[in-house]
């Protein structure tokens, strides 16, 4: 190999990574605190995909990530971003939780950041996050990102909400699950959906007669 030659450099990546997850965030990051979950995600899967989770990590660690994940876990289904919006058991009512919703990739990075860890998702509120994932649905089957506090969807038509809806249905209505009886989402509508995206170049678009990429 030549120095002019790219080389992947796994000890920099590795402590990059443990970076982020045992001290402060890059200063960089600040404006993205309300998206801590997806920050988790990225770094827990990084150092889960280096194969070094285990052995950088102490099982005591590993299980205040995944106490710190079910913090985020709203009580009537689905998980916030970051537990800033979080009012408390005690405090939180009909008239303000609105306020502190649960959100569509929050809750599908949640899942797999638990999954990551080794977690067996028993102290997941199953029932009650696939009772919320319809609400999320449009009638065209596509999703959006979350109920906001008049009762309208927020979030893009977006292939990126879809894929992690269809996440979320897929870990949580699982053979066995006992949530069989629970209302399903619209998969035809999803379906239909998923293929008005795609384009005249064989490519999909984000939502339908967009570009392709």
């Amino acid at each position: 190999m030549t120095d002019s030659e790219a080389s992947f450099t796994t000890e920099r990546h590795v402590k990059y990574y443990l970076r982020c997850l045992k001290t402060f965030l890059p200063s960089a990051y600040t404006s993205n605190d309300s998206n801590r979950m997806l920050l988790a995600y990225l770094t827990l899967s990084g150092l889960d995909v280096l194969g070094v989770l285990q052995t950088k990590t102490t099982p005591e660690e590993r299980s205040s990530y995944v106490n710190w994940l079910y913090h985020c876990q709203v009580p009537t289904g689905g998980f916030r971003g970051f537990p800033g919006t979080d009012f408390g058991s005690d405090r939180r009512n009909k008239d303000n939780e609105a306020w502190d919703p649960a959100n569509v990739p929050a809750t599908f990075f949640a899942l797999v950041n638990l999954l990551v860890l080794g977690d067996d998702l028993s102290r997941v509120k199953r029932r009650e996050c696939l009772k919320w994932l319809p609400s999320v649905q449009r009638d065209d089957g596509s999703f959006g990102e979350l109920v906001g506090p008049d009762g309208s969807l927020g979030g893009a038509r977006d292939l990126r909400y879809c894929c992690c809806a269809a996440g979320i249905r897929f870990i949580l209505r699982g053979k066995g699950s006992g949530v069989a009886d629970v209302p399903d989402i619209n998969v035809a509508g999803l379906v239909s959906f998923i293929e008005a995206c795609q384009t005249y170049d064989g490519g999909m678009a984000e939502s339908p007669f967009c570009e392709s990429h």
